[in-house]
């Protein structure tokens, strides 16, 4: 390593700069479980790092990076040697940095640290409630106590916000994984990534959600003490008698955040569980499967090698269980798309009309429609297009029953009117932002009748509102 030393801003700049190399640092002592970098792996892991990098951004690196630098610079907090190995323990709050750009390097909450932070607000709430202190910004005592009180719920609320990302985001990860293991042909692929998917969701679920979900639930009871609830609710009593409303305040409305992070953790427990339960029936029946092929292989092989056995026993299909009523089921068809002439010759026949149908609505092309029984295709086609131009010119202003205006339009205007001209000319309307000329549509549960002929329609009425920017 290089002899040259940096201040503190220029080594952490490089070290923000190459983010990379510490978080691979930190995900090495997380999988490890310990607080510290052995330093061969850290100085392999740099190693590896500056060989794309040019010459003088390497040694920028092995400056920045170098152990006695990092001491230098109290980013390193020490450096010991245990068992013939020289370890580099990191200030803790450097590692929180880092942890912040990478969610799934969020420091996992486990019972026993839970228990320890809940410790620290029961000893300063045995402190204030020791009636020792003043209670007054004043005392030097009381205000210290009151700052590292703060400090120390803000500290678990956001360990408890940062956990719970972690959590949904390992959850979804371990769901889509199982989903992709299931779609997999390789029978051995699926049951490695189903038995370690299960693995590590259920650590998830015993090590990290359990533990947080029971800590944020205030109808628990412990049997060393208060829970958190019960802490603060003392805190703001401790507050409201000494008259300091201010925090007794900032007290509940740490009660309600916490209360919510709790039903927010309780969907995540449920959907782990869920998950396990499916991925639990999933390996059950994958191997229940693989049990029944092996033994039928067997039996299989043994009329191979005897050939006075030409069948398998039947008393096997009546021991395995798995076979039992399967001559009654109907051989599944197999269905050849891709190499089915028949079936491609329907998409083409059905591509090609509705490309003739597409050129049945351009605008002067009635000429040439031809049908083999009649020409009514060509008159509903005209009678659309007519009935399009008499909406498109209809005025457009706030009607209290649009369907009665439009009625009234097409009814002096059109041979032969139908109802079914009405809602023809209403779709054309409700369809177009242009005929409805900034009018907004409103479906009313009012009601009104139409009457044709011998027959009366009943609809609900329509009223178009000005829409005001």
């Amino acid at each position: 390593m290089s002899e040259q030393r940096l201040l503190t801003i220029p080594t952490f700049s490089i070290m923000l700069e190459h983010h990379t190399i510490m978080r691979d640092i930190i995900r090495e002592m997380d999988e490890m479980s310990e607080p510290y970098v052995r330093e061969a792996t850290f100085i392999s892991r740099l190693h590896r790092y500056i060989q794309g990098q040019n010459k003088d951004k390497q040694k920028q690196l092995r400056t920045a990076f170098s152990t006695d630098n990092l001491l230098a610079v109290h980013i390193l907090v020490d450096k010991d040697e245990f068992g013939g190995e020289s370890r580099l323990i990191f200030d803790r709050s450097v590692i929180g940095v880092f942890r912040l750009f990478d969610h799934s390097l969020f420091q996992d909450l486990t019972d026993v640290a839970l228990k320890i932070q809940l410790g620290g607000i029961r000893l300063l709430l045995a402190k204030l409630q020791s009636n020792t202190l003043l209670f007054s910004d004043s005392d030097l005592d009381f205000k210290e106590l009151i700052d590292e009180l703060f400090h120390r719920l803000s500290e678990l609320l956001n360990s408890i916000r940062l956990n719970l990302v972690k959590m949904q985001m390992i959850n979804q990860e371990l769901s889509e994984a199982s989903e992709l293991a299931a779609k997999s042909d390789n029978p051995q692929v699926f049951s490695v990534l189903q038995r370690e998917s299960i693995g590590k969701i259920s650590l998830l679920l015993s090590r990290h959600i359990l533990p947080t979900r029971q800590f944020l639930d205030e109808k628990s009871r412990l049997k060393d003490g208060p829970n958190l609830f019960e802490c603060l609710q003392s805190l703001r009593s401790q507050f409201e008698h000494h008259q300091d409303h201010q925090r007794s305040t900032a007290m509940l409305k740490y009660e309600v955040s916490f209360n919510s992070f709790h039903s927010q953790i309780s969907k995540v427990s449920q959907s782990v569980d869920q998950f396990l339960a499916r991925s639990k029936k999933r390996l059950k029946q994958f191997n229940a499967i693989e049990t029944a092929f092996s033994d039928l292989v067997k039996e299989l092989d043994a009329t191979r090698h005897n050939l006075k056995r030409s069948q398998i026993d039947g008393q096997f299909a009546r021991d395995n269980g798995a076979f039992l009523g399967l001559m009654q089921q109907a051989r599944p068809k197999v269905l050849r798309i891709s190499s089915s002439e028949a079936y491609l010759n329907n998409v083409v026949s059905d591509i090609e009309a509705r490309v003739a149908d597409q050129g049945l609505l351009e605008k002067d092309r009635y000429v040439d429609l031809i049908s083999s029984k009649d020409d009514s295709t060509e008159r509903r086609l005209e009678r659309a297009e007519c009935i399009y131009n008499l909406v498109k010119q209809m005025k457009m202003t706030e009607y209290q029953d649009l369907t009665l205006a439009l009625q009234r339009r097409l009814k002096g205007n059109l041979p032969e009117y139908h109802f079914i001209d009405l809602l023809e000319g209403l779709n054309f309307l409700m369809r177009s932002n242009e005929m409805l000329d900034g009018h907004a549509v409103k479906v009313t549960n009012f009601r009104n009748r139409i009457v044709q002929g011998d027959t009366v329609y009943l609809y609900r009425k329509i009223r178009t509102e000005r829409v005001t920017q």
